[in-house]
């Protein structure tokens, strides 16, 4: 799946921006024609140009609209709008495209390449030492620059609100965290002074640490930083998933048992949404939200709620939605193994459990594996073992049907997840 999807205004720079990823061993593909993009299957970053940099405001938002809008069921972890290193183009009117597919993500500008000698410090923004509007890029004759002022350049064309963080408030780690906090509150948008890698490394950390949902904005390296540090997260994962689609009695009775135990954190669905397909991708994110500030390592996403147990009558849903009855459970398994592969993408998990036959199977077949190597046997018919080709391929798994074990069943996974992982 897609890890990274950068737009760029110009096929030199989706080029220069991409590459940069090839270095946390991205596979990474530029495309030079926005109508009509290639496959991106197998790969995990695409830059699409949309040549838009010397053309009309009105054009480029549309361009950019064009390839968004392919993108905005896709749950893709980290969008790019890839700007000119020089601030040329038609910045802000990109960035509006922007906001209206994604109004949820807020916007996070570095505009530095210090490597190359662009930097912003105070909110200007130089080249190789020279103030910005006085270098040759204010005599380009398509795109003059008359400030260096990163702010007015970027509000020229957009409409939403921005803010800048100076060098200065990077001094203390601690206000300097309140401080991007706050300003992403306030602020539609924050721009950020670099001077060096580091200051870009320190802001891409400081932002995946706090969870706040950005779309990148810069020449290439602050969309490196903080992709590296997205990927970080999510292959150090300390977190178990446990899917619960089982309705039976003793299901319920084992999670009972250890929902005070100080061991769990229980997440109840509704199944009736489950049975929306629309709906799936914000209680993705909503429960992925939940799962990385839990303080338990153990979470279980369960298909009913402890303190108020509804069992479904599926032969009535079934005439409602003219499906068959097995189509009806199918179809809330497969939510389930969406929402799980969610979680996966985006936060990492060390191991996952399955309590279900049809569970199981609707997470193995929608992440492409081909079976589980069977380990060992956790209790009589439990088994641990590892999935075998696929998206998730080697994530140790534990599978186990709904009237399998005591009620301390499930104290008992977690006891066995933990020493065989963390060995």
């Amino acid at each position: 799946m897609l890890k990274t999807l950068l737009v760029c205004d110009d096929s030199t720079g989706a080029n220069a921006s991409a590459i940069l990823l090839n270095k946390i061993k991205f596979k990474t593909l530029s495309a030079i024609n926005q109508h009509v993009l290639p496959n991106y299957d197998g790969f995990d970053a695409l830059a699409v140009s949309t040549d838009s940099r010397a053309v009309e405001a009105n054009v480029a938002k549309a361009r950019v609209l064009e390839v968004l809008k392919q993108f905005e069921n896709e749950e893709v972890s980290v969008l790019n709008k890839r700007i000119d290193s020089t601030l040329r183009g038609n910045m802000g009117a990109e960035l509006e495209a922007f906001k209206e597919v994604f109004p949820k993500r807020k916007i996070a500008i570095v505009p530095a390449f210090p490597k190359s000698g662009r930097i912003c410090l105070n909110g200007q923004v130089y080249v190789n030492g020279v103030s910005l509007e006085h270098t040759d890029v204010a005599k380009d004759p398509k795109m003059p620059i008359f400030t260096s002022d990163a702010y007015k350049l970027f509000k020229k064309q957009f409409s939403g609100s921005l803010t800048n963080i100076y060098k200065k408030e990077y001094q203390d780690i601690s206000n300097f965290k309140k401080l991007i906090t706050d300003s992403f509150y306030a602020f539609d948008g924050v721009i950020f002074d670099a001077e060096t890698n580091e200051d870009i490394d320190l802001i891409s950390k400081l932002l995946v640490e706090q969870n706040i949902s950005v779309i990148t904005v810069d020449p290439g390296v602050f969309t490196f930083y903080y992709t590296r540090a997205k990927i970080k997260q999510t292959q150090d994962p300390k977190k178990y998933l446990y899917l619960v689609g089982s309705v039976t009695d003793t299901t319920f009775n084992q999670l009972t048992y250890v929902k005070n135990q100080d061991v769990f954190d229980i997440i109840p669905l509704n199944p009736i949404e489950l049975l929306d397909e629309d709906k799936i991708f914000d209680i993705s994110v909503k429960i992925t939200d939940r799962i990385r500030k839990s303080s338990f390592n153990h979470i279980v996403i369960s298909t009913f709620d402890l303190d108020n147990r509804v069992i479904l009558d599926l032969f009535k849903i079934s005439k409602e939605k003219h499906i068959e009855v097995d189509e009806v459970s199918k179809i809330i398994n497969l939510s389930l193994a969406k929402i799980a592969k969610y979680v996966i993408e985006n936060i990492g998990i060390k191991a996952i459990f399955s309590s279900g036959g049809d569970t199981t199977l609707s997470f193995l077949l929608d992440n492409d594996a081909k079976g589980i190597e069977l380990i060992d046997e956790v209790m009589p018919l439990c088994v641990y073992g590892k999935v075998v080709e696929g998206k998730f391929s080697g994530l140790p798994i534990i599978t186990k049907g709904g009237m399998i074990g005591n009620q301390d069943a499930y104290l008992l996974i977690s006891e066995y997840f933990e020493e065989e992982t963390n060995e």
